[in-house]
């Protein structure tokens, strides 16, 4: 992979701010909490129990520490392996897994497929299937932001491989342009040379970071956010993935004497009864038939009121 200097690393770097043992520890239940709700999901994807719900393995420090950065009313723009913003941000697991399976009390009544997740609530933006589409969703959301005179910051996640989608370069120009304010987040494996090099073109400050490393990502997207704040513009930011965060984090604090292995192993057996919990009870049933017609129309056609009464009365 091609090493990318920051155009601007005196600036970048003025935004940063390190973390504390006591803000690590809970980033690190944070990251931990959605390891164990990873590997569950994913071993109900091998059953055959869950639809379609990406891994986002490996990816927690670049998650959580660039959403640690963030401030509360700034928007994420994720991809379909960051449905644990979600998490982040507050949704429950009761209401996350009825999410993934479906249930009663999914607040999309079934309608989309689990990796999209999305809150408005949380400030989450829904999740585009196609490639880099998010991106100028992300930039225009900054912007329009920006001309309301609201004091608003966006985050738009993605991988290495969008960078040869047209969207990405669209959104790039667009920022650069506009001078709005969005951090592109854009996580390079080994094999990918990543969005840095591509932002020089669009007039964009760009700095790589070690992705696998929750403090320096921090950081780095901290510095990002505080220059967007400034009225400074966009920022690419190029979070490198590398070898488990989670144990690298672990590890850390281990031997800071900030967590042990008896509170690991209670941690994940609390998170594994709580998420049993949940998707028990989203088992149990799912959205009514009627509800079909919610949220499609303002007034229901008569041909589709007779649909829906038929609805309501099979769903009784």
């Amino acid at each position: 992979m091609m090493e990318v200097q920051s155009r601007d690393t005196e600036a970048m770097a003025s935004g940063g701010a390190s973390l504390d043992d006591g803000s690590l520890s809970e980033l690190y239940r944070g990251m931990r909490r959605a390891q164990v709700v990873d590997a569950r999901f994913a071993a109900l994807g091998e059953a055959g129990a869950v639809g379609f719900l990406p891994s986002g393995a490996g990816r927690e420090a670049a998650l959580f520490g660039a959403l640690h950065a963030l401030r509360t009313g700034d928007w994420v723009f994720p991809t379909m392996n960051d449905w644990a913003a979600a998490l982040y941000r507050g949704m429950s697991l009761s209401t996350f897994a009825a999410r993934v399976l479906a249930g009663a009390a999914d607040p999309l009544k079934g309608r989309d497929m689990p990796g999209g997740l999305s809150a408005r609530g949380l400030r989450i933006a829904s999740v585009s299937a196609p490639a880099g589409t998010h991106l100028p969703h992300a930039v225009g959301v900054a912007w329009a932001a920006r001309q309301r005179g609201e004091e608003l910051v966006t985050a738009a996640l993605f991988d290495g491989r969008e960078v040869d989608a047209a969207d990405f370069h669209t959104g790039l120009n667009f920022a650069g342009v506009m001078k709005a304010p969005t951090v592109f987040l854009c996580r390079v494996r080994e094999d990918e040379d990543g969005a840095a090099e591509h932002a020089v073109a669009y007039g964009l400050p760009h700095v790589g970071c070690d992705g696998a490393d929750v403090v320096a990502v921090y950081e780095a997207v901290s510095a990002a956010v505080a220059r967007a704040a400034r009225g400074e513009g966009a920022t690419v930011v190029d979070l490198e993935l590398g070898d488990d965060p989670v144990a690298r984090l672990r590890g850390q604090l281990i031997e800071r004497g900030a967590w042990s292995a008896h509170e690991d192993e209670a941690l994940a057996l609390a998170v594994e009864a709580e998420l049993a919990e949940a998707i028990a009870q989203a088992e149990r049933g799912e959205p009514s038939l009627a509800s079909l017609f919610d949220d499609v129309f303002e007034a229901l056609p008569p041909h589709l009121e007779r649909q829906r009464d038929a609805a309501l009365k099979r769903d009784r």
